[in-house]
């Protein structure tokens, strides 16, 4: 009788390993699709550079300041074309188009998480990544920003904590991890 009993525990651990393993794949195929859909619980944690937006204000400045610059001396001297006010308008309003675009591109980086996953929101693209494929964050040494682990050795970068954050991204490392380390998966 016990050896049916055994027979029969081997056999519903194997059915939960297989289970496990076709959980894992399906959320590994989650995560590959950008369109997969992310977590409705609320997020413990929200991460944003501040480096960054300082980074993009600074860029933003120097663009605008380059433009008007443009505008303003583009007549200064004749040199046989004809400039009108649409062409001295022409240049700040083409500076304010590069402008809003850095200014978008480089304040959208951010890293939100809860118990389901992680939502890494980059430059380009968002993409949640449920616990079970995060193998973990890492910041390797000299690295600009810091990276999400994942299988089969592949990272995404993590825009939204920058080593120019200094402390904040030191902390926003150990926030990380602390929700890391409740909620990933032991294996």
């Amino acid at each position: 009788m016990s050896n049916v009993n055994s027979s029969a525990d081997g056999a519903s651990a194997a059915q939960a390993a297989q289970a496990s393993d076709r959980d894992r794949d399906i959320a590994l195929f989650n995560a590959l699709d950008p369109h997969a859909a992310t977590s409705t619980k609320p997020w413990e944690i929200e991460i944003v550079s501040h480096f960054l937006r300082r980074v993009a204000a600074l860029a933003v400045i120097l663009i605008m300041a380059a433009h008007i610059f443009a505008g303003v001396t583009v007549d200064l001297e004749f040199t046989g074309a004809a400039i009108t006010t649409v062409d001295k308008l022409a240049f700040p309003a083409i500076g304010l188009i590069f402008s809003v675009l850095v200014w978008w591109a480089l304040t959208r980086p951010r890293v939100r998480a809860n118990e389901d996953g992680v939502e890494v929101r980059n430059i380009i693209g968002t993409r949640f990544y449920p616990w079970v494929v995060v193998y973990g964050l890492s910041f390797p040494r000299g690295s600009r920003m810091a990276r999400l682990e994942l299988p089969e050795f592949e990272y995404v970068p993590l825009w939204a904590i920058q080593s120019g954050d200094n402390e904040r991204a030191i902390e926003s490392v150990k926030a990380f991890r602390r929700l890391e380390a409740r909620y990933m998966p032991e294996d």
